[in-house]
This record gives C-alpha cells, sequence and structure tokens, in this order.
C-alpha cells in the first residue's frame, strides 16, 4: 500500500491548525504574564533592599553619634578625675607640710 498525499484542506486540518495556534498564544501570553509578575516582584525587592539599606544607615550613624558622645563623656571624666586627683594630691602634700610642724 503506497502512501499518497491529498492536497485538499478540510475542517480538521483547519481545527488543528486553530488549536495548535491558539495553544501557542497562549503559552507565550502565560509566559508573558509570569515575566512581568517576577519583574513587579523585583521591582517591589528593590524597594524594600533600598529602604532597608536606608534604615540601616540612619541607624549606624545615629549609633557612631552616640558613641562619639560617650567617648567625649569620658575623655571629660577622665580630665576631671585627673584634676580631682592633682587636686588631692596637693591637699595631702599641705596636711603633711602642716603635721611636720610641731
Amino acid at each position: 500500500m503506497a502512501l499518497k498525499y491529498d492536497g485538499t484542506i478540510n475542517a480538521g486540518a483547519i481545527l488543528q491548525a486553530v488549536v495548535v495556534f491558539a495553544g501557542a498564544l497562549s503559552a507565550v501570553i502565560w509566559t508573558q504574564a509570569g515575566i512581568w509578575r517576577l519583574e513587579a516582584d523585583q521591582r517591589r525587592m528593590e524597594t524594600t533592599l533600598a529602604a532597608d539599606l536606608a534604615s540601616i544607615r540612619s541607624d549606624a550613624s545615629a549609633r557612631e553619634v552616640r558613641i562619639r558622645a560617650a567617648e567625649l563623656a569620658l575623655a571629660g571624666q577622665q580630665s576631671d578625675l585627673r584634676s580631682i586627683q592633682s587636686g588631692i594630691s596637693r591637699i595631702e602634700a599641705q596636711l603633711e607640710k602642716l603635721q611636720l610642724r610641731p
């Protein structure tokens, strides 16, 4: 039995072409919708990341300001302690001088 090519176009062939075209079109639309959703998700994540980064930088700056203020306060306290120690040393020296005089 030999196969013969039938060049006639029938309703089944047209229906098959329409189904294949509709399937390809729906696949393209479905894929494009997924890409759009992924792009929107990426933009949202980038915005969130930028906001989080700005918050972290702001917090770090505030911590640095507090640390510098604490360092300055400690330096001032150390200076005050040295002044008090030198004052106590002078008072002790004067007391020793007073005790030596009979």
